[in-house]
């Protein structure tokens, strides 16, 4: 018999609080290799920490996480070997102002990977054309519309050869005129096999990118399913109250 694939990322009963506030209540959850799964709820639901918690950028006090078969711990040589193989994409670009959208990009394969100077940037001037930023690579952050730092910010990513994507709330900092170009992106990205794990508010790259979707309240998993499941036939009151909001504000 041929042995079932290892998941991507599993959680098993992992519960997180700061202080005495739980965030993430007794969340098991399987994520295959190749999924792409958007995380979507109100506002405190835990969906930020549920990605934060994939690469050890917050710590969880119960359960247990395993990324690509290994447990996470909060051991330095564990968090490294997991942190190389999972990108991520946060709200606010993290650009070093002092560098150029290139260098920026091959920094991190250049000093973690130990490529050559040579080989990272031809490996960075790829990934920016992927991005449709091949032109703009001498630029600095500064001289970069919101939406351009956004996409470099996936170049970088990229550039680690990740096998997983984490995208946290990646167009909320954007005026509204430059999140199609972001959303477009990472939609361009579905097609390379990454398994991507999106926490947004946009409900209609939700359905595009997604091969399933969570929607998540109070540190739970309320639901699960295909995008179509939980939009067209949501099942609990809580996410049937949540789309109704969405639906009101348009």
């Amino acid at each position: 018999m041929t042995p079932e694939p290892q998941p991507a990322i599993e959680f098993v009963s992992v519960s997180k609080s700061f202080g005495n506030t739980p965030v993430l209540n007794d969340v098991t959850l399987t994520i295959a290799t190749g999924e792409r799964v958007v995380v979507c709820g109100p506002s405190g639901a835990g969906k930020s920490t549920l990605i934060r918690c994939i690469n050890g950028l917050e710590h969880h006090q119960r359960g247990t996480i395993r990324v690509s078969g290994e447990t996470l711990t909060g051991a330095k040589h564990s968090l490294r070997h997991i942190r190389n193989q999972v990108g991520m994409v946060f709200q606010s670009f993290n650009l070093f102002p002092h560098m150029t959208a290139l260098e920026n990009c091959s920094i991190a394969p250049r000093t973690v990977l130990g490529i050559a100077r040579k080989d990272a940037e031809a490996r960075a001037l790829s990934l920016l054309r992927r991005v449709d930023l091949a032109g703009l690579a001498d630029r600095y952050p500064a001289h970069l519309s919101g939406g351009q730092q956004q996409r470099v910010a996936i170049a970088r990513a990229l550039c680690m050869q990740p096998r997983i994507l984490l995208l946290d709330e990646p167009t909320s900092a954007l005026d509204p005129e430059m999140v199609q170009e972001v959303l477009d992106t990472i939609v361009g990205l579905s097609d390379s096999g990454l398994t991507m794990v999106c926490v947004t508010h946009e409900m209609g790259f939700a359905r595009r990118l997604a091969t399933r979707l969570l929607f998540m309240d109070e540190g739970r998993i309320v639901e699960s399913g295909t995008p179509a499941d939980l939009f067209d036939t949501p099942q609990s009151q809580r996410l049937q109250r949540f789309l109704g909001q969405i639906r009101a504000t348009r």
